[in-house]
């Protein structure tokens, strides 16, 4: 692995120069992003460039891992782009025969590698930020090379008396193997290797020296078996960087003593409200209130609207050690099982939640609106108020359904009252709603699972969690909150607010999104949010609209905090909601994003200079927060994998049944295609070579792929990983037909055998049962069967289409 003197990698330039070399626009820098099905690709996303910049292997990515702030000197697009097309040949040819279904490396038509080419290519010179000693899960191995093995092979160890280094391989396929030696790893891993084979296990890296091709580092400690949700949970925490700790005493030590009461003292610097009609809207579970609502009627054609958020910054003082953790966790975690909460739960679910009944601190936005919802004044400051009902989305939803409120303990109030007030903002929020899309919003949906947990904590049920009007009306004052607190504090700190920016989609990703839709025939313009939400407004199919917002979602950028002094002003905008200026305010006890934007709307308010922050200081806030936010989403996704993946198999397991479902087809290639199952939000890309058929053909013109079934055996798991391992297996054969009209001077095109079409393929029938033919055309449904294998880590989901002809 290392050999004496001989660098493996180039020596990082020096910090002075590589400063020197960024402000004079020489260098670059940005986050690396690592591909998750091939981790020879790297991206790096840079502020000063339009397009990322592609990093070519190990070598060039000079020992940077996924997240890490690096300094990238940019190369000859050319040259390393041959090296590329050439190393990408080479591994097509070893992988087709050497992978399941799910695990084949995308197959490129011909052409297409110059049609990826990236604009930029780069090698990264240093690393400016990086965690100090970064920890994964996964397993532990003897042999380097036993982690390249197939499932059904073993390995044989004869000399484990001179094993020097064990090898830890991570979860995450991003990461490196990292080289343990012998004395960090567990005392009985050479007696019984085969139990650390199926046992999950967390690693930190401590070095990584220029002269070795792998990072060494420690076992850290034991998360348990494969296959258990409470350690696969773990996994995906540890992953993300996400600590389930107790909070520290000195936190909780900075905590109000109870009970506790609001002070006379605290009331007197606030507007009174609580004899305010307020009531929260919330998911039926929810323990963490921290916002609520109010409107009065003023006159005919003019209404008070308030939106009242947990004053959260009341209990947190700046630079204090609960300050601090709430910083450092800086945001809630939501799981399928529970929330790991950002503050203390005295805080999060009693002090700070706005609780009906109970005289509560709170910070608001207050406007006078016509009844369209046209802002005509606001005012911002801090308040007291006493909501006096808890209300879940679907009481709301009731009333808006005309069904009137159910049954529900409202104080100092009546449910005609409650129920007139959830009318007026209905109506007013659709006009808003309206009016924001028809200005240029983007609505881009995802599918999102709930699920019901047995006594043991197992997924029992599942479910597709469905937005309704309940939610879009407290969603869109929320927006309306958010936008007003980010141009009152942009206005008073144009060097130090705390906004929130979504960037354009990546181009290369929608291009090819929108080839998609041409191809399914349908137009797409993607020059703004407001040409593709007028794109997918024509669309009348409902079934298809929903499969392309879902494809639409791939492309999209997730949303960032930045400070308004390091970042150009062209950059400020929220793509999807298309507005000038957004924040984060309404969500202080989940948020820490929104605990600053608090005391910066204060500091505006009592108009002072200082908004309590250096710019520096908020820029760093800001990628803190990002880093914290996107953790929290990937654990929250890959959580809801793996229940979803537990669920399945549990189903299966239970019935001794297979799990057939419905997918539909959302793209057809030359020799596989892409399915989405709406019932659970998956997506797979199936090939040929993995179905018992003969044969298949392409047609380009109908975008279809026709395969010839073998009659009676089913598609699988089984048939796919035992047609690798049988040697005279014969991959079945493929042809593609050529469109009418082609070049009679193309040499490939003319080379090509005449092929008399046969006439199943020019029939409509999807079926020919005569010659079991089925043809999968984009936007038709097929039945599929799901196979969940739990015993590996992360759960692999495989999907195949249901043979017809069984």
């Amino acid at each position: 692995m290392r050999g004496k003197n001989r660098a493996r990698f180039e020596k990082y330039m020096d910090p002075a120069l590589c400063k020197q070399k960024l402000e004079a626009g020489e260098l670059y820098e940005g986050t690396i992003r690592i591909n998750k099905r091939n981790r020879s690709d790297a991206y790096v996303t840079c502020d000063n460039l339009e397009a990322d910049i592609f990093i070519n292997g190990q070598h060039d990515r000079n020992r940077a891992l996924e997240g890490d702030t690096v300094i990238v000197q940019l190369l000859d697009v050319e040259t390393i782009w041959a090296k590329k097309k050439e190393s990408m040949l080479q591994k097509r040819e070893q992988q087709q025969r050497h992978a399941t279904a799910v695990e084949q490396p995308p197959m490129m038509e011909e052409g297409s590698e110059d049609k990826a080419k990236p604009k930029y290519v780069g090698k990264v010179v240093s690393i400016s930020r990086t965690d100090r000693q970064p920890m994964f899960s996964g397993t532990l191995s003897i042999q380097q090379q036993r982690f390249h093995q197939q499932e059904n092979e073993t390995a044989v160890v004869d000399h484990n008396k001179h094993v020097k280094l064990v090898w830890f391989k991570p979860t995450d396929q991003r990461n490196p193997l990292i080289a343990i030696q012998l004395r960090y790893a567990p005392d009985d891993l050479l007696k019984d290797e085969e139990k650390y084979r199926h046992l999950l296990m967390v690693a930190k890296i401590t070095r990584w020296p220029i002269d070795s091709n792998h990072p060494f580092g420690v076992v850290v400690r034991e998360l348990g078996h494969i296959g258990n949700i409470v350690a696969e949970t773990q996994a995906v925490l540890s992953d993300n960087k996400i600590q389930e700790l107790p909070f520290g005493k000195k936190a909780l030590n900075g905590l109000p003593s109870v009970p506790w009461s609001i002070q006379p003292a605290d009331i007197e610097k606030r507007r009174d409200l609580r004899d305010t009609r307020i009531f929260t809207i919330d998911p039926a579970t929810a323990k963490d209130l921290d916002d609520a609502v109010h409107i009065k009627k003023i006159n005919e054609d003019e209404f008070e609207i308030g939106v009242h958020i947990a004053d959260v910054s009341h209990f947190i003082k700046q630079h204090t050690a609960l300050d601090h953790e709430a910083y450092d966790r800086g945001t809630s975690v939501y799981l399928c099982d529970r929330v790991i909460p950002m503050l203390p739960s005295l805080l999060c679910e009693e002090l700070c939640s706005l609780n009906p009944g109970v005289e509560r601190l709170a910070f608001s936005v207050i406007w006078k609106m016509d009844g369209s919802g046209q802002i005509k004044d606001t005012w911002f400051g801090k308040t007291v108020i006493k909501s006096c009902v808890k209300l879940a989305y679907e009481d709301a939803q009731s009333v808006i359904e005309g069904h009137g409120l159910p049954k529900v303990s409202i104080k100092g109030f009546s449910s005609k009252e409650v129920e007139q007030d959830i009318e007026y903002l209905y109506k007013i929020s659709k006009q808003m709603r309206e009016r924001r899309f028809s200005s240029g919003a983007l609505s881009i949906n995802t599918i999102r699972l709930s699920f019901q947990l047995n006594k043991m904590g197992e997924p029992c049920e599942v479910s597709i969690y469905e937005q309704k009007d309940a939610n879009r009306l407290i969603e869109e004052f929320m927006l309306c909150a958010n936008m007003s607190v980010a141009e009152k504090i942009c206005q008073h700190y144009p060097d130090e607010a705390l906004l929130r920016q979504h960037a354009p989609p990546h181009e290369r990703s929608l291009n090819e999104f929108i080839k998609i839709a041409d191809n399914l025939g349908y137009h797409f313009d993607g020059s703004t949010a407001k040409s593709i939400q007028e794109s997918f407004n024509q669309i009348d199919n409902q079934d298809v609209k929903s499969v392309l917002q879902l494809l639409a979602v791939k492309p999209m950028q997730r949303a960032k905090y930045f400070c308004t002094g390091s970042t150009d002003i062209n950059k400020f905008r929220h793509y999807a909601l298309n507005v000038p200026l957004y924040t984060h305010f309404t969500s202080p006890i989940r948020r820490f994003a929104d605990i600053i934007v608090h005391r910066q709307l204060q500091a505006a308010l009592q108009g002072k200079l200082n908004c309590g922050y250096k710019k520096s200081d908020v820029q760093k806030t800001a990628s803190h927060c990002n880093e914290r936010r996107e953790g929290a989403k990937n654990s929250q996704e890959q959580n809801i994998q793996l229940y979803l993946s537990h669920y399945l198999h549990t189903i299966e397991s239970k019935t001794k049944k297979p799990v057939i479902t419905t997918a539909i087809i959302t793209h057809v290639l030359k020799n596989c295609f892409e399915i989405l199952v709406p019932d659970y939000g998956l997506e797979k890309r199936v090939y040929m070579d993995a179905l018992p058929i003969d044969r298949f053909v392409y047609d380009p013109h109908k975008i279809a792929l026709s395969v010839y079934w073998k009659e009676g055996i089913e598609a699988n798991r089984e048939f796919d990983q035992g047609r690798k391992l049988d040697e005279d297996y014969i991959e079945p054969s493929g042809i593609q037909l050529y469109l009418e009209g082609g070049d009679p001077n193309d040499e490939d095109q003319a080379s090509k055998t005449i092929y008399k079409i046969p006439d199943e393929l020019l029939s409509d029938n999807l079926i020919d049962r005569e010659k079991k033919m089925q043809r999968f055309e984009a936007l038709s449904r097929i039945s599929v069967r799901i196979q969940v294998n739990v015993e590996r880590s992360p759960p692999i989901v495989n999907m195949y289409p249901v043979n017809p002809f069984m």
